[in-house]
Formats: structure tokens, sequence, C-alpha cells
């Protein structure tokens, strides 16, 4: 069977989609991601291989957030079309153990606020 993506199954996608209830705004950033990867793959067929190859891509023109984002997508679509051998993981995000220094009470701040919860008038 022929892993090749015709406009056709965008269609069905977006179908599915539309039945599955997902908001507009979801369906119109799939569709979106969706066809940004039809873009990437061309005319090739499908395989692990390829979407490692867009993942790569992703990584070096996205925030990790909006490549995870569109992997979801990708994802979604291959899973829908049967493909489920193709599916990719997500970047791993590294979270931060501290906030940045501009959102940090500065000393002035922390001493009107507890100025303020010992005297509150």
């Amino acid at each position: 069977m022929s892993r090749i993506i015709a406009n056709s199954m965008i269609g069905d996608f977006e179908t599915y989609l539309r039945s599955d209830e997902k908001s507009e705004n979801t369906i119109e950033k799939y569709l979106r991601d969706v066809m940004a990867f039809c873009g990437f793959v061309g005319a090739k067929e499908i395989s692990k291989a390829v979407v490692m190859e867009f993942k790569a891509l992703l990584a070096e023109n996205y925030e990790i957030t909006s490549a995870n984002s569109m992997i979801a997508a990708m994802n979604a679509f291959l899973r829908f079309m049967g493909w489920v051998d193709c599916c990719i993981k997500q970047f791993k995000v590294q979270k931060k153990a501290f906030c940045s220094e501009e959102k940090e009470l500065t000393k002035a701040e922390y001493i009107r606020l507890v100025n303020t919860a010992i005297n509150p008038c």
C-alpha cells in the first residue's frame, strides 16, 4: 500500500477533526501544520525516516513549543491514516527551576509587600 499523501486525505482528515468536535482553531492549526508537512514531503512516500527529517527541519526553524505543536498535528494525521509506525516523539522541554530575573521581586518591592501584610491599612 502506497503512503503518498493525496489532497483527498487532507479533506478526510478535516472531516474527522470536525466529527471529533475539535475547535475551529484546532482544526485550522492542524490543517496548516499538516499542509506544511505535505509541502516538505512532496511526492515522497511517508516513512519514519522522512518524518524524522521533518522533525530535524522543525528543530532548526521553530521554537521547541511550536515544533512540538506541529508534531502533535502531524502525529494526529499519521494516526488517522493508520500509519502509526511513522509517529514520532515530541522534543523534550527542559523545565526552568527558577523564574527569570525580571519576574523576581526587588528588595524594595519585598519590603513593601511584607509591610502591607503586617499593616494592611
